[in-house]
């Protein structure tokens, strides 16, 4: 099988599906001969790299025996139905989330259309595979496959204690003896992070008092949290560390105690998959999170963290004061959650079966 792969997010630009372009085309790269497109720059330069991607696709289509092709998200539809009309060779799209939720008429009209008329639609959840049939994409093309993680990116193994004391002296906050709750994203409406910063860290830190709560991302509300954090008088027990190297999350991972994803409800503004959930499991550490679109697809409530109704602060609070009392069950959950993502979630099963998809795919083009 030869396949084009074209993807606008790709590292060294950090995200998450920069990381599932990544490791989804090099995995697929070991099961079939694959030609990669990608872009790693700014997505202001949109209009630029577009024209590049069908440029290049073209060339390669016209120099090459291509079975099939896969583009990276759903923007890039009205790009592969033009290939596929050109080059009539099957195309298939991976879709995230905001991808198909954006909220502008012009982008609401033409991807879900374009989305329609291509031969397999991959959604990360369930929730972002309602979204696609809410918008007339044929439910016989629509087919649910996760993101993948690799297995040992995030594990260290090795005891907290030390993973700890390299951290105190990297981030120059001492996390020695501290019950830390980590939560990792954009600092955007959607996920949460001010609502736990105002109503529920403060209870958490009135029954913990070593409690600490590390916030990993940038974002427009960055300048509200931090006046939320001073005005609560939670200055040196909440800390916002902007962006980290891989190396500095993979060690924030492993000496955590639980992992928060707060979400709310923002109308056009979904989480796709919640790929911060799967990464933390696999450094064994249980997730806390909503219940919510398609975080409800990455955790599995008892298994590898536990699912609390958006906005049900108390239910936070609870779990998490019960989970940091209790370390025998805290592990136990870190241990469970580390098998369920080899289980379920390793990027070799992950590209195995879109490998499968694509076999589907190219077999019904030819019938």
């Amino acid at each position: 099988m030869k396949i084009l792969y074209l993807t606008r997010k790709y590292p060294p630009m950090k995200g998450g599906m920069e990381k599932i372009n990544f490791y989804l085309s090099l995995h697929l790269g070991k099961l079939a001969n694959l030609e990669l497109i990608f872009w790693d720059k700014s997505q202001k330069w949109l209009p630029f790299f577009l024209c590049y991607f069908l440029v290049k696709s073209s060339y390669i289509l016209l120099a090459k025996k291509i079975d099939i092709i896969h583009l990276g998200d759903g923007l890039l539809s009205p790009l592969g139905l033009i290939l596929k009309k050109l080059f009539h060779v099957p195309v298939v799209v991976t879709i995230h989330g905001l991808d198909i939720t954006w909220r502008f008429w012009l982008y609401q009209f033409l991807i879900p259309w374009c989305l329609a008329r291509l031969d397999r639609i991959i959604c990360r959840s369930a929730y972002t595979g309602k979204e696609c049939l809410q918008r007339r994409i044929p439910e016989e093309k629509v087919v649910i496959i996760s993101g993948g993680i690799e297995a040992g990116e995030f594990y260290l193994g090795e005891e907290k204690g030390e993973i700890r004391r390299i951290l105190s002296k990297q981030l120059k906050i001492d996390l020695q003896n501290k019950e830390i709750l980590l939560s990792v994203g954009r600092l955007v409406e959607r996920k949460g992070f001010h609502l736990f910063v105002g109503k529920v860290f403060p209870e958490v830190l009135g029954r913990r008092k070593n409690s600490i709560y590390l916030i990993v991302g940038e974002g427009q509300l960055r300048s509200r949290i931090q006046r939320d954090i001073e005005k609560n008088g939670l200055v040196g027990k909440i800390f916002l560390l902007a962006e980290v190297k891989n190396q500095t999350l993979k060690m924030l991972y492993n000496a955590s105690d639980l992992l928060i994803m707060p979400n709310i409800p923002v109308e056009g503004d979904i989480e796709g998959l919640g790929f911060v959930a799967l990464e933390a499991n696999s450094a064994a550490l249980p997730v806390i999170a909503s219940r919510l679109e398609g975080i409800t697809g990455a955790v599995e409530d008892g298994r590898n963290g536990f699912l609390i109704e958006p906005y049900d602060i108390q239910g936070f609070i609870n779990v998490i004061i019960t989970l940091l009392e209790d370390d025998r069950m805290k592990e136990k959950i870190g241990r469970s959650a580390r098998e369920y993502i080899l289980e379920n979630y390793s990027c070799e099963k992950i590209a195995g079966k879109y490998y499968q998809e694509f076999k589907k795919v190219i077999k019904k083009v030819q019938n």
